[in-house]
């Protein structure tokens, strides 16, 4: 993420205060930037700021530290669990043939 002002960063961070923000930029970083779930997860979690995630997963800042900072893998059961309990989202997953590939 680029340097930016504190002022902005600070900003930006309240903005994540709105459910429907917060949704909504998870949500586009996913479907419209092409980030995977953890990549989205992550550069969400830098915007609203380490510790106010945190706290509303209830889990220790450290442990959020340590999963942005890629010294440590969350699983796909804690991906979710954190998405729903942070974002209030459903996640759906699904397997699909290729388009013009025979199975």
């Amino acid at each position: 993420m680029a340097n930016r002002h504190k002022d902005f960063n600070e900003l930006v961070a309240r903005e994540f205060e709105d459910i429907g923000f917060a949704q909504a930029y998870i949500t586009n970083l996913i479907n419209n930037e092409g980030l995977s779930l953890e990549d989205a997860l992550i550069e969400s979690i830098k915007s609203m700021g380490l510790q106010a995630f945190a706290e509303k997963a209830e889990i220790s800042i450290s442990y959020v530290s340590d999963f942005v900072n890629k010294r440590r893998k969350w699983s796909t059961d804690n991906l979710v669990k954190y998405i729903e309990q942070v974002f209030n989202l459903k996640i759906k997953m699904s397997v699909e043939i290729k388009s013009g590939e025979v199975a």
